[in-house]
């Protein structure tokens, strides 16, 4: 006689549960106590909360949730905190507050006097004010057995506390604080902010740094703002040797270069570069200074396989300008010691630069790595009026000489260069297919073409 599931051994019923949609799973909580036991930690170990509109957000009821039961955020083992701006207040440049009922608050504020951090009285106040700072920060701090956690553009803008909870539990005595050690968590993703452009008084690096100090962590996403002295929150720097992927938002070519320098197995890095005059005046100029970029990217030549650069301007916020800023590009961006490196993605100006007659003497293969396998070459900046390449025959014109003057036999292994065509305001046609085939087979080279830099489609998000 066959067994009734709810007969079944724990092992064999777990195995079944863990198959089954979230809707399906919180009915199976319902059923007994042994299958509730077996099904909540499956119900709560990933837990997705999004805020979009101007209404009581769903993480303060997460929250709720969390402080009355305290064993269900121990279950949590994936937080998504998802959100970026508000679909009905497009004006407001950071979330809302929402201010904590009495019970709540008070729940909370047993937890926080618990952690025995430097700043409770702050992080109190402004969880009694409804900061989203410092409900993220109890949220972290409640859930200790995190391995991913994502904390999209609504609830990064302001970061002193949540920043502050892993500065002591990862750059300080763990036994003076009463606060998680994060030994599983391996993912975390902290991006841009919403409209973070709009944000020149504030500056993060103090709070997210120590990030890089997580144990295990493996992928990293974060937007850090550029100190004007670099410097480690810890009295020695990280060694994130676990570290395979990083995407670095907003840093400049000379504060990135002590980051990278820490990184001794990283093999992805995206580098999302970007200047805007009345962001971190005192460091970030109108000059990109490309000797200064391939100098610090060359502290992963061991390592990296895959880069991908991308480049964005933004007028001057405060002053109300529309316009791009004025950029120059200085030096040469030569990337040829990293010599591991099998895809690089990055901006058409960084190798040629901005026009004809100054990309005459810039060669487009010798400042790249002899075992590079795809090479795509994008129109990020292509809306500053230094930029000449406006003519899609210009660019085919460009890489016919660059690859007809040039030894290709000396890049065995590249098969596919992208081009950063067509242009905005131009199409495809057949006659230019045909060319860039002709021009392809002559080198040994597929050539193809994008239609979108990856920051115009950022900007549509």
């Amino acid at each position: 006689m066959a067994l009734s599931p709810l007969d079944w051994p724990s092992e064999l019923l777990l195995s079944l549960l863990e198959l089954l949609p979230l809707n399906d799973l919180l009915s199976m909580t319902t059923v007994n106590k042994p299958i509730r036991t077996l099904a909540l930690p499956l119900v709560y170990s990933t837990v997705e909360t999004r805020w979009t509109w101007h209404r009581l957000p769903p993480v303060l009821q997460l929250l709720q949730t969390l402080l009355e039961r305290r064993e269900l955020a121990g279950y949590i083992r994936n937080l998504r905190l998802v959100g970026n701006g508000f679909d009905d207040r497009t004006e407001l440049s950071e979330p809302p507050i929402f201010p904590l009922g009495a019970d709540l608050l008070s729940k909370a504020t047993k937890v926080i006097e618990s952690t025995r951090v430097p700043f409770t009285k702050l992080w109190i106040d402004e969880l009694h004010s409804g900061s989203v700072d410092a409900i993220v920060a109890l949220l972290v701090t409640i859930a200790p057995n995190l391995t991913s956690l994502h904390l999209g553009p609504n609830f990064t803008v302001r970061s002193r506390l949540w920043g502050g909870i892993f500065h002591y539990a990862l750059c300080e005595s763990p036994k003076s604080y009463n606060l998680p050690i994060y030994q599983n968590l391996r993912s975390v993703e902290s991006s841009w902010r919403t409209k973070e452009w709009h944000h020149i008084t504030v500056c993060n690096a103090a709070d997210v740094l120590a990030l890089f100090y997580l144990p295990r962590v493996q992928n990293l996403s974060v937007s850090i703002d550029n100190p004007v002295e670099f410097a480690w929150p810890y009295s020695h720097p990280p060694a994130p040797s676990s570290l395979v992927s990083l995407d670095i938002f907003r840093l400049r070519e000379s504060r990135i270069g002590p980051v990278l320098s820490v990184l001794k197995g990283l093999q992805r890095l995206h580098w999302h570069w970007s200047y805007q005059p009345d962001l971190d005046e005192e460091v970030s100029k109108g000059v990109l200074e490309l000797d200064t970029a391939a100098t610090a990217l060359n502290q992963v030549a061991d390592t990296l396989t895959d880069l991908t650069i991308g480049a964005i301007t933004r007028p001057r916020i405060s002053d109300g300008d529309y316009d791009p800023p004025p950029l120059e590009l200085r030096g040469s961006l030569d990337l040829s010691r990293l010599g591991k490196l099998r895809k690089l993605r990055l901006p058409w100006v960084f190798l040629m630069g901005w026009s004809k007659s100054s990309s005459s003497a810039k060669n487009l293969l010798s400042p790249l790595p002899l075992n590079l396998e795809l090479l795509e070459l994008t129109a990020d900046l292509d809306d500053h009026d230094e930029w000449e390449w406006h003519n899609d025959d210009s660019i085919i014109n460009a890489i016919k000489v660059q690859l007809t003057s040039q030894s290709i036999s000396r890049y065995p292994c590249l098969r596919r260069i992208v081009l950063p065509i067509p242009g905005d305001f131009s199409d495809m046609t057949a006659q230019r297919e045909k060319e860039l085939v002709t021009i392809g087979t002559r080198a040994g080279i597929e050539l193809g073409w994008i239609e979108k830099s990856e920051y115009e489609e950022e900007e549509q998000l």
